[in-house]
């Protein structure tokens, strides 16, 4: 009954696993990218930027996920002080 009385959030359950798909595809991506830098259009300069999009893309992605959970987080904490 607590699913329907939003007495316990499935979010955060959630946005780990969304993290993790997310984590997939950036890397993915940038291998995609160095390989076509790497292999076919560009050099090794184009292969570089490709890695260093992708370690930056991981990084924002992980900040953007923690942010969501830091919302729930404090939904929390609220409910303890209300709680006083």
């Amino acid at each position: 009954m607590s699913f329907l009385s939003f007495d316990r959030f499935i979010t955060p359950a959630i946005i780990q696993i969304v993290f993790v798909i997310g984590l997939v595809v950036i890397g993915l991506s940038t291998l995609v990218g160095v390989a076509g830098a790497l292999f076919g259009y560009g050099g090794l300069l184009h292969g570089l930027f490709a890695l260093a999009a992708g370690a930056l893309g991981v990084l924002l992605w992980r900040v953007y996920c923690e942010l969501i959970m830091v919302f729930f987080d404090m939904r929390t904490h609220l409910e303890k002080i209300a709680g006083r």
